[in-house]
């Protein structure tokens, strides 16, 4: 079972029941729908697959309205659902991508309780100022703006009382459905994918991990004057609440904002990609939730990284192996490709290499949008169709989860590339990072 720390007490047991059934039913008529074209006969197999993909878009839709209606985890879970492009069919990714975490803010009593039982004062007693409106609210926390006795301007993230609760409950249910599902239709085994999402959403509501993960980046990339994370006030964080620097600045896609500063896109874009590819490629660590709204930039300029609360460290193997393997991508190595994806863990249905090498080709041009402006829902929502599209298209039956968040990071480069109208050369800014770490060398640009 996920460990959510200490103090999560049960939910009552008619709130159990009633989410419980909520879900259930849901899960009843969604399954009701793929059965019943499993037992239509005729059907060619073009109709069949017309079938399947208007299901999977109504099964996304229905599953979006209710996340939308209880909130906690089924967003948390419709994001990660939507950013497993190897497992869930295009139609449902490119709904469920729409999810943004945007939901109404808690009641401020609900703050000053929380506050008061992690810091052991009300908000008032622990800072000179707090705001009671909200800056941010999240499906599993909401940010306030305050101001510490000894004057600095902070943010206060306060995870929402008793969402450990809802999260362990509503983990067990989806545990159970997608276990009994997977019994009775062997071809729709999500076992994995729920086991994996019981990982890491309890990691997202520990604070003191996510303040943890934010000061390694730091210390990473601290030779870098154009990187800039916020510093954590550690004498006023715990588990369910992270006080950290506030930083002001500009989203990342806001180009005709930075336009106005006269800040350079181009420059945000190649600072950005820079500094990816340091924490990948470099430092084996790196902030794994790309979001435009994770990224501010301020003169200089200087892009702010926001929100560690999903964050990934590779293994040094797994590192060096996926240096090489871009490498081989960069230089459209055949034979480079191959070996990279045995050394990364893929799996195929067939011995294919011809497919693997169009797939590893296609990596960076498949992973970013078309070129045309996109408002922040649409970059990530298209890279994650796309790359769905992609795992479809090819013999993939298992793709190590890391890649799929590296993909991710490569989809919002060059989604925001195109935001940015960049010129900046993508492959010629990889390729340095990648051949110092298979020569065994270190690479820190922008010193």
């Amino acid at each position: 079972m996920a460990d959510f720390g200490t103090g999560a007490q049960p939910l009552s047991w008619p709130h159990r029941v009633w989410r419980f059934l909520l879900v259930a039913w849901n899960f009843v008529v969604i399954y009701a729908g793929y059965k019943r074209i499993q037992r239509t006969r005729g059907l060619s197999a073009a109709e069949r697959r017309r079938r399947y993909a208007q299901q999977h878009r109504a099964a996304a839709e229905r599953i979006y309205r209710l996340a939308v209606r209880m909130e906690g985890l089924l967003i948390k879970a419709c994001q990660f659902i939507s950013s497993r492009a190897d497992v869930a069919p295009p139609e449902i990714v490119s709904v469920l991508s729409r999810l943004q975490d945007s939901v109404p803010a808690r009641p401020y009593r609900e703050v000053v309780t929380q506050i008061r039982d992690q810091l052991g004062g009300s908000p008032r007693q622990i800072f000179a100022t707090f705001e009671r409106k909200p800056i941010a609210a999240a499906s599993l926390a909401q940010v306030h703006r305050a101001k510490t006795h000894d004057g600095r301007d902070v943010a206060v993230k306060v995870q929402y009382q008793g969402i450990d609760r809802v999260v362990e409950t509503d983990l067990r249910n989806i545990g159970l459905l997608v276990g009994l599902l997977a019994r009775i239709e062997s071809d729709f085994d999500f076992r994995i994918l729920a086991a994996e999402m019981g990982r890491n959403v309890p990691r997202e509501l520990d604070f003191e991990m996510e303040g943890r993960s934010a000061e390694r980046v730091a210390k990473e990339l601290a030779h870098r004057s154009d990187v800039r994370v916020p510093t954590i006030v550690w004498d006023h964080t715990a588990r369910r609440v992270l006080t950290m620097e506030y930083i002001d600045g500009t989203k990342i896609s806001d180009t005709d904002r930075l336009l106005e500063q006269g800040i350079d896109p181009n420059q945000v874009a190649r600072i950005m990609m820079e500094a990816y590819c340091e924490q990948i490629l470099v430092n084996g660590f790196f902030h794994a939730d790309p979001h435009p709204g994770n990224l501010l930039v301020q003169p200089g300029p200087v892009v702010v990284f926001l929100d560690f609360g999903l964050s990934k460290e590779l293994p040094d193997d797994f590192r060096q192996n996926y240096a090489r393997f871009t490498l081989a991508v960069l230089s459209q190595s055949d034979s480079g490709m191959l070996q990279g994806f045995q050394q990364l863990g893929f799996r195929t249905r067939r011995d294919d290499p011809e497919m693997l090498v169009a797939l590893g080709r296609s990596f960076f041009e498949s992973a970013g949008p078309e070129q045309r402006p996109y408002a922040d829902a649409e970059v990530m929502g298209d890279v994650n169709e796309r790359l769905a599209r992609l795992m479809a298209d090819n013999p993939v039956t298992e793709i190590p989860a890391d890649i799929l968040l590296i993909l991710r990071v490569l989809g919002l480069m060059s989604g925001l590339q195109k935001r940015l109208d960049s010129t900046v050369d993508m492959v010629g800014t990889i390729a340095p990072f990648a051949e110092a770490q298979v020569a065994g060398g270190g690479f820190a640009a922008g010193s």
